[in-house]
Formats: C-alpha cells, structure tokens, sequence
C-alpha cells in the first residue's frame, strides 16, 4: 500500500507594486490650492515689502495727534461723507504748532450717514503740507519709530522664508508625485504582463 503523497502547499500569488493613480489623484487636489496658496504668500510677501519702504520713509518726520470732527463733507456724485477734524502739529522748535483738517473714514449710504467719531488719532507726516497717512480710534495709532523699522524688517524676511519654502515644497512635490505615477503604473503593468505569460506549474 503506497503513502498519499503530501500536498502541495499552495502558490503565493506575487504582490502587485502599488497603483500609479493615487499619486495623480494627489496632484490634481494639489495644484489650485498649491498655486492659491504661492499668490497669497508672494502677496503677503509684498506687503511687507511695502510696509518696510513706507516706514523707512517717515521714521523720522512723523507724528500722532487727536483731531476733532469740525465738519462733514458729501460727496456730490456719489452717497458718501467723509468726516474733516483739526488737529494740532505741535513745532519742532517749540513754537505754537500748526492746525491742520485732516480727512477720517469715507461712510457709504442714501441718504449718507453721517454718524462720525467726535475724536480720531491720526498718523501725520511732516511734508509741507502735512497730510495723513493712517488713523483710527483714539490710543490705537501709533508712531513710526526705529523699533516699527527693525519688526517691519523682521516681517520682511519671515516672509522671504516662508514663501521660498513653499515655492520649493510645491515644485518638488509637482514634480515628485507625476513622475511616482508614471513610475508605479509601469511597474503594475509589467507584473501583470508577467502574471499572464507565467507557464503553469507542473505537478
């Protein structure tokens, strides 16, 4: 009486490399918000730039004062008032200052609305004439000092940074992700071309 022979354990089918069209699937979700996401960096970027030449401009000829609404000004042509303060520019050489109008918020309505702060902080610089360059509610405007210099510059490259980091994370991944597709799909298509013309075992 002959033994059974053992059986054959069975054939472990060869793993398949992994699809190519999740890394296409990744490049389309990235490429709107990746080019959205570059403006809005390269925009902040720019206004940092901005802001450091206008401070670097009146750092040393710029002052705040407290103006008082003394009128309102309509527009004729279209429904808008702005409201006009005096405020004081104190002299340099201690002399008895200077009164200036100075414009604050544009209010849009028809009819125009006139409510208006009765006090506004502004930022004057000292051209001849003198004339606004910022304001806002009172004890928020600040002066333009070094130190607003030395954070302006700081702001500058903090977004140099951020946004040539971002340029280069974005290019390697456009350029890293199409090329994984490509890589992987023929690497699935050959296995399958080998999984088709793979001669049947013999028992």
């Amino acid at each position: 009486m002959t033994n059974p022979a053992p059986p054959f354990p069975a054939a472990r089918p060869a793993r398949r490399p992994p699809p190519g069209w999740p890394f296409w699937l990744a490049f389309a979700l990235l490429i709107v918000p990746g080019l959205i996401a570059l403006s809005a960096l390269g925009a902040a970027h720019d206004a940092a730039v901005d802001r450091l030449a206008q401070v670097r401009d009146v750092v040393d000829r710029n002052v705040v004062v407290t103006g008082t609404l003394v009128d309102v000004e309509t527009n004729s042509g279209l429904p808008t008032n702005q409201g006009q303060y005096e405020a004081l520019i104190p002299d340099a050489r201690g002399g008895p200052g200077t009164t200036v109008t100075l414009g604050g918020d544009d209010h849009w309505g028809f009819p125009p609305d006139p409510d208006h702060p009765a006090r506004l902080d502004f930022l004057v610089v000292l051209d001849d004439p003198p004339h606004a360059v910022a304001h806002g509610t009172v004890g928020t405007v600040a002066a333009v000092t070094p130190a607003t210099v030395a954070d302006a510059e700081q702001g500058v490259d903090r977004t140099r940074v951020v946004w040539i980091v971002a340029v280069v994370v974005f290019w390697a991944a456009v350029v890293t992700l199409p090329a994984l597709a490509i890589l992987f799909s023929v690497r699935r298509r050959r296995a399958r071309a080998t999984e088709r013309w793979a001669p049947v075992p013999r028992l």
